[in-house]
């Protein structure tokens, strides 16, 4: 069997989760998560991942991986990933690869990016900097020295921006003039994007919001507040949980904490369909209800039939369109 993998990317509440479920079903196969939240064992509701029938059905890898208490990185994401896309090979199956992680997605498909080693005192003073003058001060610093990766980077990941900096300090030039290691493809890769009309994901985004408070969100980082304290990196980083602290701490009334956590997942979203839109493999499926998943599905397997991915589309001059 060909080394191919489907990888099926979108923003949060675009239904990514279902599409993988019933694929993986129709091809018997397993589904690989490349969330970056998801991979967090005490991360449960605010993640909102695949409900347990999905789990106890299909074989989901990166879900509850590893420990808010861990330390982990993409590197060491690609590195498991691979072993696990090595196996399913290796059985004859097609593993699927689904999340809104842009930068898990692209370290997989297309290479990891290889900068500069860390330097302990440049990180010691930038996260100084962080601490004591806050992520706009960083900001200002990186807009000045890297204006490119300025306007790309998640302006509300310190850790990343912190990198960026540092890679600047150590180097001497931005990073984003640093070209990516290009390395040869691995697989023959089908990308699907699920692309909804703004209005109706951003209403899904509202009730998700809704769901997850009703659901018990506040209790939860209550007690990840108590077991691994206020100053856990995983938890001030994320949307929801990082809201939530605020209105724990009395800086924000109930009705002001949904709103926020509401307003910075639409902005998380926006940020994520960015992110996808650069990516020209991907193959865009446009989504106006759930009663389309069905349609949705089709459309994937008659690409996959039909052999059209990114790499036959070019070499074979299919011109533009890979469902016609």
């Amino acid at each position: 069997m060909e080394r191919r993998v489907i990888a099926i990317v979108g923003s949060t509440a675009s239904g990514k989760s279902e599409i993988a479920f019933r694929l993986a079903k129709v091809l018997d196969t397993e589904v690989i998560s490349a969330d970056s939240r998801q991979i967090y064992k005490e991360l449960k509701l605010g993640t909102v991942k695949p409900p347990e029938n999905y789990l106890n059905e299909i074989k989901h890898y990166f879900i509850d991986h590893i420990s808010i208490s861990e330390k982990y990185d993409v590197g060491k994401y690609v590195k498991e990933a691979k072993n696990v896309i090595e196996n399913l090979h290796q059985r004859n199956k097609i593993p699927i690869i689904v999340g809104g992680t842009g930068l898990y997605i692209n370290a997989l498909l297309y290479g990891l990016f290889e900068g500069p080693s860390a330097s302990e005192e440049i990180r010691y003073k930038l996260e100084k900097d962080f601490k004591e003058r806050g992520i706009d001060f960083l900001l200002y610093k990186l807009k000045d020295v890297d204006p490119i990766t300025y306007e790309k980077i998640d302006k509300n990941n310190p850790r990343r921006i912190i990198r960026a900096l540092e890679v600047y300090y150590l180097k001497g030039i931005p990073i984003s003039s640093l070209h990516v290691k290009t390395v040869k493809p691995e697989y023959e890769k089908y990308v699907f994007g699920l692309k909804w009309d703004r209005k109706i994901l951003y209403e899904r985004i509202n009730m998700r919001v809704d769901m997850i408070i009703e659901s018990g969100l506040i209790d939860e980082v209550k007690n990840l507040v108590k077991i691994f304290g206020r100053d856990n990196q995983i938890i001030i980083e994320t949307v929801g949980y990082k809201e939530i602290l605020g209105f724990l701490e009395g800086k924000l009334t109930f009705n002001e904490t949904i709103e926020l956590i509401k307003r910075n997942t639409r902005r998380y979203a926006k940020r994520q369909m960015t992110w996808f839109r650069k990516n020209k493999e991907i193959v865009w499926l446009e989504i106006t209800s759930n009663s389309e998943m069905d349609s949705v599905i089709q459309k994937i397997l008659q690409t996959i039939s039909e052999g059209k991915s990114y790499e036959n589309k070019n070499k074979n001059s299919l011109g533009a369109g890979f469902l016609g």
